[in-house]
């Protein structure tokens, strides 16, 4: 064998260390071309400045190909002999990716074989190792947990937002009902007593198993039977739900909050101690990837990161947008092109030429596309699924369910992109957090992350191109209102500000005549169609795009809540307190705010001082009563109408919205959210909603004092109308049961005892079927609203709105208000009557 080194006059060949002079030498393949220029940008900062920070935030735009420059960075590192070098995708399917990635630039990898050995090639600093966030985090991982962990000399994240969630995961125990009910049952009962304090009628609907109701165990509770709690999951620790989870929680379960619904019990940490997966905490270098246009503060508290790494990220200036987004807004077209006639005429589309997906917060919304003709993709054939449409197999709309990231759809796969509702928190601790504070900034921030998200799937790179349809009255709102929109990038904003003007140039274009749809479609065509005057004026508009200077307080109270909570993991109590009470009194805007933060101080101080604890829980409950109920000293306020004109009430609700157009989207999203089939949270607080507009006072006894019906509104004359929901019932329910009718004489009851026999009350039960069972009573006259009648009152409010158009909301006059209600059946007498219908009684 020739020995071409002694050519050389030197016996080893110096190996390259920076990026870019690597991949000069590296034996790629003949398809691939130079570096790109963002991707020479970036490496070159990264070798002149950034690669001896521990933590280092990359942020790119999609089609940059930070796949490649990742693969760099870390052969750099080896070349170095500053290995091991790991690079984590998300899931296995961006593996495959990953790793064909670096076979066609020449780079040296390994993977893990579905054994669960570490590759020697990599403990020895030869070859990357492209593994997923699965097999990293995880309570079970090969890599190790704790002191007794894999060393790494860099790791690199890619995905990086995607990982938090795993990493939660991964601390967390999701028990699903049907495959482990005796645990689930034990749990449940374990806890029954404490829940029932929290609220009976939630319980039982709990035990029923008919709706999705999610109740907080107290922070008291778990704590004082924890103990019990371990024994239970130490006994089923063969069970994949628990086992995996178990190593992470056993010595640390007082940390963790437990949340319960009919179909599973969710058991997660109140932060995930980022420590225990010391491969990764302990990295000599830790970079994450970032799309520009993901909010990365996130980081702090999810990964444990460096603030300033997070606040100044490695990212190329010179490019402010990339690919071309076309956002249609039908509704806002015309009130005709709302979500149902929107999926109406795509879900049934068969096409040859591209791929048309939607994106779905809910197996019941995804249910409606399969219904016509679509297919859905699950967690068994998803990427199964994603590999036809990039095949080139189109034909049925590819329905996704619940899955904003990790997707990706370049050039044909996906031209046409429907993003349907608001996305939908699957984890019960998040749904649970969002219930408490849901328009905090950090709720927003994760709500607009996920949209964001979701909108990215569509365009992978500079030249792709897509259409979005943005359809569901609540993620319009979303989108659209000032108070929210300042939560994306600026580039989406900006993308959004041209949708918007798109919306109303189509609307000054259609004609009396015209189909609105067909106004959508030709849009949709213009974009495919490649249409000039389009691209130029898209381009014309990005290039505008500007990023204002952060002016956010989100990094710094995200440090400051992780580290007060590792102060209390550490067992400094009193110092923790303290530094919490200091973030309540100097942190938090706002009554729900600094309720979800007292409640936290409140669990605090129940390792220390269980007295004081209650008092901060009794005044947290105060100022938010979708916190947890104290143990004692809660009293009900009565609601009555003293001295206040009807008229002046809806006026002032009116004056909340700075245009008529706000106040429309807020009112198609709370009518959104008034239909059966809809979360009963989200129901009952439509229904609160709607009392306050029709000028009523309205409360929600059982949620705000854990007794009473689900809403009360308080008329004219001190007229009542309170009402029952049973609005998740099956609709094919045949008749109303024995412990449903027991429920409303329980609340009827409990209204009498408040107010009195003599007072004046209508009596509803918003439920699908009118048949009250031979083997029920109501002790009262109770009427039934069934799903025809609730449509009628919900069309009444929309013309009632609809007509307020014209007029400046603050100078509505009286008696145009009262023309108005009178004209469209919301007057008191209407709803007394109009809307609901006598319960028929069932015999034998």
């Amino acid at each position: 064998m020739v020995d071409f080194k002694k050519r050389l006059n030197k016996g080893a060949i110096e190996k390259k260390i920076d990026p870019i002079e690597i991949y000069g030498t590296v034996d790629r393949k003949s398809v691939t071309g130079p570096l790109r220029h963002a991707q020479k940008a970036i490496l070159e900062s990264w070798y002149q400045t950034y690669k001896d920070k521990k933590d280092l935030v990359v942020k790119l735009h999609t089609g940059e190909g930070k796949t490649l420059i990742g693969l760099l960075i870390l052969q750099s590192r080896l070349n170095s002999n500053n290995g091991p070098c790991l690079y984590v995708c998300p899931n296995k399917y961006l593996v495959q990716q990953v790793c064909e990635e670096a076979e066609k630039f020449g780079i040296s990898y390994c993977i893990m074989e579905d054994g669960r050995e570490i590759p020697n090639e990599f403990l020895s600093g030869e070859k990357i190792l492209i593994t997923h966030a699965h097999k990293l985090f995880n309570g079970m991982s090969v890599f190790g947990l704790g002191n007794n962990y894999t060393k790494v000399g860099t790791v690199i994240l890619d995905d990086s937002h995607a990982c938090i969630d795993v990493i939660k995961n991964a601390f967390s125990i999701t028990l699903n009902k049907t495959k482990n009910q005796p645990l689930y049952n034990s749990l449940v009962s374990l806890f029954e007593e404490d829940l029932r304090d929290q609220g009976e009628g939630s319980f039982i609907d709990i035990q029923t198993g008919n709706y999705e109701t999610l109740m907080a165990v107290p922070y008291w509770s778990w704590f004082d039977k924890k103990t019990e709690v371990l024994k239970l999951l130490a006994a089923n620790i063969a069970d994949n739900q628990v086992k995996y989870a178990w190593p992470l929680l056993k010595d640390s379960i007082e940390n963790y909050g437990c949340y319960i619904t009919s179909s599973k019990v969710e058991i997660s940490p109140y932060n995930p101690n980022v420590k225990m997966f010391a491969t990764f905490a302990n990295a000599e270098h830790r970079i994450l990837m970032s799309a520009t246009t993901q909010d990365d503060s996130f980081f702090i508290k999810g990964l444990d990161f460096d603030i300033d790494a997070v606040k100044n990220p490695l990212k190329n200036d010179q490019q402010k947008w990339s690919g071309e987004k076309m956002i249609i807004l039908p509704s806002l077209i015309h009130d005709e092109c709302d979500r149902d006639l929107i999926v109406t005429n795509f879900a049934k589309m068969k096409n040859q030429k591209f791929g048309i997906v939607a994106l779905v917060p809910s197996t019941k919304k995804a249910d409606h596309y399969r219904n016509l003709g679509a297919t859905i993709a699950d967690s068994d054939n998803i990427f199964a699924q994603i590999d036809k449409l990039k095949k080139g197999n189109f034909g049925n709309v590819l329905v996704i369910n619940n899955r904003y990231d990790g997707i990706d759809l370049p050039d044909e796969s996906c031209r046409v992109l429907i993003i349907d509702s608001m996305p939908y928190f699957d984890g019960l601790s998040d749904r649970y957090e969002e219930r408490c504070r849901p328009h905090s900034e950090v709720i927003n921030k994760k709500i607009a992350q996920k949209i964001e998200q979701g909108i990215g799937r569509g365009v992978r790179g500079e030249k792709d191109y897509c259409v979005l349809l943005i359809i569901g009255s609540d993620i319009v709102k979303f989108i659209r209102s000032i108070s929210t929109n300042k939560y994306f990038s600026a580039q989406t904003r900006k993308q959004i500000e041209i949708g918007l003007s798109i919306a109303e140039m189509a609307k000054e274009d259609l004609q009396d005549n015209h189909e609105p749809i067909k106004t959508v479609i030709s849009l949709i065509k213009q974009s495919l169609g490649r249409d000039d005057g389009w691209k130029e004026y898209y381009v014309s508009e990005m290039n505008n795009v500007t990023i204002p200077p952060e002016s956010s307080t989100i990094y710094e109270k995200l440090l400051a809540e992780r580290n007060i909570e590792q102060m209390y993991l550490l067992g400094e109590y009193n110092k923790a307190c303290d530094a919490m009470q200091k973030f309540i009194d100097e942190l938090c805007d706002g009554p729900l705010e600094k309720g979800w933060y007292m409640q936290q101080l409140a669990r605090y101080l129940y390792r220390i001082r269980k007295d004081q604890s209650n008092v901060i829980q009794k005044a947290a409950f105060k100022i938010n009563t979708q916190l947890l109920k104290p143990r004692e000293g809660v009293e009900y306020t009565k609601v009555s109408y003293i001295n206040e004109n009807r008229m002046n009430r809806i006026r002032s609700y009116l004056c909340k919205f700075k245009d008529y157009k706000e106040l429309q989207l807020s009112v198609n999203a709370t009518l959104d959210n008034l239909s059966f089939g809809m979360e009963s949270d989200k129901f009952e607080e439509a229904l609160k909603e709607i009392g306050e507009m029709l000028g009523f006072i309205s409360q929600r006894p059982d949620k705000e004092i854990r007794k009473g019906p689900d809403n009360l509104w308080c008329g004219v004359n001190e007229q009542y109308f309170m009402f029952e929901c049973k609005n998740e019932v099956d609709e094919s329910r045949a008749e109303i049961s024995k412990y449903e009718a027991g429920q409303m004489n329980s609340h009827c009851a409990w209204f009498e005892e408040e107010y009195g026999k003599d007072a004046r009350v209508n009596r509803f039960l918003i439920i699908p079927t009118k048949d009250l069972s031979y083997y029920a009573n109501f002790t009262h006259d109770v009427r039934i609203i069934r799903k025809g009648k609730l449509r009628d009152l919900k069309g009444n409010i929309k013309n009632f709105i609809k007509d307020l158009s014209p007029f400046a909301l603050a100078d509505i006059s009286d008696e145009t208000l009262q023309r108005l209600i009178t004209l469209h059946k919301l007057d008191v007498s209407h709803i007394q009557s109009a809307y609901a219908e006598q319960y028929y009684h069932k015999t034998k």
